[in-house]
């Protein structure tokens, strides 16, 4: 019951920190206060997740979010569809505009969260995964703003092979 009480408690203060910081990111369009409330969520959710893929998946987000930081401050700078030779790359039914990795990075962290919400089974893990998919998104739309609309269609078309 300790654990459990524990558990909850740390998962109402990052959700506190993450939803402050999410509301003066938007209110100030600043991408790093967002970041500042998405590092404990995904340190956290490393942390509680324990099977193979869902483990795998927050470790990923947790790379995910370093690697944004450092996309942010201009320090890891590429274009993926340069590199690729492509404009857009179809992963696990959704097809993936690639462009600067800034913008990648979120995408990808909402398909890691979306997969730990489907796969855990802890309600902690849940409600992290989600605070992680709301924070990335809103993430994407102060960084990136007009791939929202792509992406919002592509979801809606393809949302019965995520949650079926």
């Amino acid at each position: 019951m300790g654990q459990s009480k524990t558990a909850n408690t740390i998962a109402i203060i990052i959700s506190i920190i993450t939803i402050a910081t999410i509301a003066l990111g938007l209110w100030l369009k600043n991408p790093y206060y967002i970041m500042i409330g998405i590092i404990p969520a995904a340190l956290y959710e490393a942390c509680r997740t324990e099977g193979y893929y869902t483990k795998t998946a927050s470790i990923g987000i947790v790379i995910l979010v370093i690697l944004e930081v450092l996309a942010i401050m201009g320090i890891v700078r590429f274009n993926l569809a340069e590199m690729l030779g492509m404009q857009d790359y179809y992963l696990a039914g959704y097809v993936v505009p690639l462009g600067d990795v800034a913008s990648i990075f979120p995408i990808a962290a909402v398909v890691l969260s979306i997969l730990l919400v489907r796969r855990t089974f802890g309600p902690y893990t849940k409600w992290l995964a989600i605070l992680l998919i709301a924070s990335s998104v809103v993430l994407l739309y102060v960084v990136n703003r007009s791939i929202i609309p792509d992406l919002l269609r592509q979801g809606a078309q393809s949302s019965s092979y995520w949650f079926y």
